[in-house]
């Protein structure tokens, strides 16, 4: 294994990956700032690891939740979304960002001078990091990881934060966007799509926190004008 991947240098990767998301029109700012979104993911897999009671390879998932959404770059969001919502083709052409980041990923492992085993298992992560429920028998402790980062990182104040950056970005009144998130299940919560009892107790404290922002905004339009 070379020195380089037992310390990555992932402040380093992240700048490779802000810099392919600032190239496009949709990935750098508003409710598709993947930026922050892939910093978040990192740091819930850290929390993640942190509790968790066993050895786990931690370079190739922080490595592999830096890089696993860089494939939304080459998407055509033209089929995803429009000021009018979804379009008929938006889940098929959202989903092939996870394949897509493979070859980028591979690019920018290479060239740091990551040893290919290092980057076949970040690649796995970063594959497969959307296929959940029992889309994958027998995962690895680091694929559920990754997988339980991308949801809980979308907990709390993001997930509170979110809606309001879509509101803006397509013209919802943030009247709105609060009555919204009054109605709106967290899809965490609703899914049940964690694996691991860790992950279920860190989304649940930032669930929380989410609920508390969500019910103190209410207050603002409790108005008999509405």
């Amino acid at each position: 294994m070379n020195p380089i991947d037992k310390n990555p240098k992932y402040k380093e990767t992240y700048n490779l990956v802000k810099d392919l998301f600032e190239s496009t029109e949709h990935f750098y700012y508003g409710p598709f700032d993947e930026t922050y979104y892939s910093l978040r993911v990192y740091e819930t897999c850290k929390e993640i690891i942190a509790k968790l009671d066993q050895e786990v390879s931690t370079p190739i998932i922080l490595t592999a939740a830096i890089l696993h959404d860089i494939g939304k770059t080459k998407i055509n969001m033209d089929k995803v979304i429009t000021p009018a919502g979804k379009t008929d083709h938006a889940v098929k052409e959202w989903k092939r960002h996870a394949k897509l980041s493979v070859p980028l990923a591979n690019e920018i492992l290479t060239k740091m001078g990551h040893s290919e085993e290092f980057i076949t298992e970040v690649c796995y992560l970063i594959e497969h990091h959307d296929h959940r429920e029992d889309e994958i028998k027998d995962k690895s402790i680091e694929l559920q990881i990754l997988q339980d980062a991308d949801l809980v990182a979308d907990c709390g104040f993001a997930g509170f934060i979110r809606p309001f950056m879509y509101g803006s970005k397509f013209s919802r009144q943030i009247i709105g966007t609060i009555k919204y998130l009054k109605t709106e299940v967290n899809r965490v919560e609703q899914d049940g799509l964690l694996n691991l009892e860790v992950s279920k107790t860190i989304a649940k404290r930032k669930i929380e926190i989410e609920k508390k922002l969500i019910k103190e905004i209410s207050l603002d339009i409790n108005s008999d004008l509405l």
